[in-house]
């Protein structure tokens, strides 16, 4: 309902809910879900913050959903990148690696 802190919030709870090992991709999606919270609220090393967290937890996952939001992250920061931002440099970087390496 546009509260994107608290909506950010939630999903960072939901994230460390769950065991990670077991539902890697589940926790890395919430914690996508809170990054973009974070974006619309324009937190940008908070979005970096949480979108290495979910690369994180990507490692070993093979999915079309983590796949596409890499993507979508990729996209969504080109903005910040091409003002060089350092921390979206480095998370655009980690982000193609994990396309390539997918």
């Amino acid at each position: 309902m546009g509260d994107h802190r608290s909506a950010a919030e939630h999903y960072a709870l939901a994230a460390t809910a769950r065991p990670a090992d077991t539902y890697a991709r589940i926790v890395a999606l919430d914690l996508v879900a809170g990054a973009e919270m974070h974006l619309e609220r324009g937190s940008i090393e908070q979005v970096c913050l949480s979108w290495h967290k979910a690369i994180d937890h990507m490692g070993g996952v093979r999915s079309v959903r983590t796949r596409k939001a890499v993507s979508r992250m990729c996209s969504d920061l080109r903005r910040f990148r091409a003002r060089g931002v350092g921390c979206v440099v480095e998370l655009d970087e980690r982000g193609r690696d994990f396309l390539v390496g997918t």
